[in-house]
């Protein structure tokens, strides 16, 4: 396989969101782990954990949000099951439980979460080489931020049209250095804190904060990826045990992230100022020596060009699941003049960041959370014992090419009780107040209504009428 491989790697990949082929089935667990380990050692992780001390929240409380935040990738882990079991990717696989056309909606969504998650890395990788720059002398400018948007954007899209077989490449190498960096730089920290600070934080409200600040991260992190679990196991050999890609998964997304935002919670000591800047990235380089920070950065650049691939190359395969007739490479380019866009409107626009970062965040965590509830029960109930059927997810035969309304309506359920709660930024719920005033804890109900009413509706229906 090795020399088949390496000549591939550089080749434009064309699979689209057809059934994989057995030949192509070769993956390995440990390309799992490079993969979701490279997509979420982005400096973005210390941002998140500045974000949770935002929450009043102490130390050993934040490093708590962390942890339980970040455990939301077990959803990843499942949704990566299913495309290893039904070999296409995951909003494909979708058509199985909301039908051909349901699934337009949840899908359509996706693309829009995806395009967003494109936008937030585009501009974060944009505003990293900007403070590489810095670091080495220049002066900050618009020029300079939209050269530096010109040289991220086009590196993004070209490795995005090559493909799997050049991500995973990519994603070995940046994760062994970048993590190696980041490893140094987090010791760096650790022995550059005021712990007397940083141990005097008060203890906020565990219900006010501590679970906004987990709902938060969840919704940046495990539930916002869920959308992708099976995008990319779906090239994992039938052999490999589901025990061994769940661990890859969430292991590959936990450990880069919890380093991360505990350096995060630690500088928060040292700048303040850090969920408020518009430019957080160019002030975390402030707090790190020259020597230091010139290769964080770079090698940070890099490992953020993996993370952009990752949501340019799934939003891409979305498009192709809503049925736009395109081949993956110019789909994936046609999203990238879409995101590019916002990425202008944000730097040289808005020039605001982290604003509409959580507003985001919060927003999609109230649709995408519903959908990897039902999602995932129609998985363990049905689709893990009797696998998915491959003439019905491409309505070769006519059938399950219509809408399956229950579902479709235990998901829109979930998602009206979330904003109904929630203050988005772009939708004010009317009964966001009490517990739920200035939180996000509507993910933990959008999640739970839909969960809960989807699986009475599995439970109660005899089997030859769920499975498709």
């Amino acid at each position: 396989m090795g020399e088949t491989q390496q000549n591939k790697t550089w080749q434009v990949e064309n699979t689209g969101i057809d059934i994989v082929p057995a030949a192509q089935r070769t993956g390995k667990p440990l390309e799992l782990f490079w993969i979701w380990c490279a997509a979420n050692i982005g400096i973005l992780g210390i941002v998140y954990g500045a974000i949770i001390v935002s929450f009043g929240l102490s130390f050993i409380q934040s490093l708590l949000a962390a942890i339980v935040g970040v455990a939301s990738f077990a959803l990843v882990g499942y949704t990566s099951f299913a495309g290893q079991t039904g070999r296409t990717a995951t909003l494909t696989l979708s058509r199985a439980v909301f039908g051909l056309k349901g699934n337009i909606a949840p899908t359509a969504f996706g693309w829009f979460t995806l395009m967003g998650w494109e936008a937030v890395n585009l501009t974060t990788g944009t505003l990293t080489l900007v403070a590489l720059f810095e670091a080495i002398g220049f002066t900050s400018s618009t020029t300079l931020t939209a050269i530096c948007l010109i040289l991220f954007g086009g590196l993004t899209i070209v490795v995005s049209i090559l493909g799997q077989n050049t991500l995973i490449l990519m994603q070995s190498w940046i994760t062994k250095i970048f993590g190696t960096m980041t490893l140094i730089v987090v010791a760096y920290i650790l022995f550059n804190t005021p712990w007397n600070v940083v141990l005097a934080l008060p203890s906020g409200n565990w219900l006010t904060g501590f679970l906004p600040a987990v709902s938060v991260i969840a919704a940046g992190t495990g539930v916002g990826w869920a959308i992708a679990g099976a995008d990319y196991s779906r090239y994992q050999s039938p052999t490999t045990t589901r025990g061994s890609v769940f661990f890859a998964v969430v292991g590959g997304s936990a450990l880069p992230l919890i380093l991360l935002m505990l350096a995060g919670i630690l500088l928060s000591a040292q700048l303040p100022e850090l969920t408020s800047s518009a430019n957080p990235i160019a002030l975390i380089g402030t707090v790190l020596p020259t020597w230091m920070a010139v290769p964080y950065l770079l090698t940070a650049t890099a490992g953020i060009v993996t993370i952009a691939v990752l949501s340019l190359y799934s939003a891409s395969l979305n498009l192709l699941a809503i049925g736009v007739k395109l081949r993956q490479s110019v789909a994936v380019s046609l999203d990238a003049v879409l995101v590019v866009g916002v990425a202008v409107y944000v730097l040289f626009v808005s020039q605001d960041f982290l604003s509409p970062f959580i507003a985001f965040l919060i927003f999609c965590g109230l649709f995408l959370g519903p959908w990897s509830a039902v999602f995932i029960l129609d998985y363990i109930y049905l689709r893990q014992r009797h696998g998915y059927n491959n003439d019905a997810l491409f309505a070769i035969n006519g059938k399950n090419n219509g809408v399956r309304w229950v579902p479709l309506l235990c998901w829109l359920l979930g998602a009206f009780a979330g904003l109904m709660v929630t203050k988005t930024g772009f939708i004010d719920g009317p009964w966001a107040t009490g517990i739920f005033e200035n939180s996000s804890l509507g993910l933990f109900l959008s999640f739970g209504i839909s969960g809960v009413t989807y699986g009475l509706y599995v439970m109660l229906q005899p089997k030859e009428n769920t499975h498709a």
